[in-house]
């Protein structure tokens, strides 16, 4: 009976963990006015916009499209250039929390076509690790694009268990 306990315990717990994902929380994205009260659900945002998405609120203080590094080792892929997102998130929760740029970013053309996080030189900050209640970091993200990528938008979703997420337009 006690080899039964564990498989059964796991079960238990992975039902449970299916059941939470499967509930179809969703956070909406919405865009905080002058006074810092969040306004009505919005589909997009622009640069300078403070959005609250969850427990975060994010928002983009500038774009530097291309980005052109300070280290002449580092450079773009033929036919590509580098875009950099000047960003700050803050942790709105009671409790530290942890921000990752490769999981909670992602970066997408007119196309629809997704980009990752990459790197670049240490002239640019990075918005990663834990943040505790109420604090913010301010840092860069780095993406390499096609020369030819427009109506590029920055995804926020930082939350595993809600299917929210924040779009914000770059140009």
């Amino acid at each position: 009976m006690r080899s039964l306990r564990t498989p059964l315990a796991l079960l238990a717990v992975g039902a449970a963990l299916f059941a939470t994902i499967a509930s179809g929380e969703t956070d909406e994205a919405k865009k905080v006015d002058d006074n810092g009260s969040s306004t009505a659900p919005a589909a997009a945002f622009g640069i300078g916009d403070i959005v609250e998405l969850g427990d975060w609120r994010v928002q983009v203080h500038g774009v530097v499209d291309p980005y052109v590094s300070t280290n002449q080792f580092i450079t773009a892929d033929p036919g590509n250039r580098y875009v950099v997102v000047d960003t700050e998130v803050t942790n709105n929760s009671d409790k530290p929390s942890t921000i990752s740029s490769m999981m909670c970013f992602e970066l997408q053309d007119s196309a629809n076509k997704s980009y990752n996080i990459t790197f670049t030189d240490s002239s640019t900050s990075s918005v990663d690790g834990e943040l505790a209640p109420g604090a913010a970091k301010r840092g860069e993200l780095a993406y390499e694009v096609p020369e030819a990528a427009t109506g590029l938008r920055l995804q926020f979703k930082c939350d595993l268990f809600s299917s929210g997420s924040a779009t914000i337009n770059l140009s």
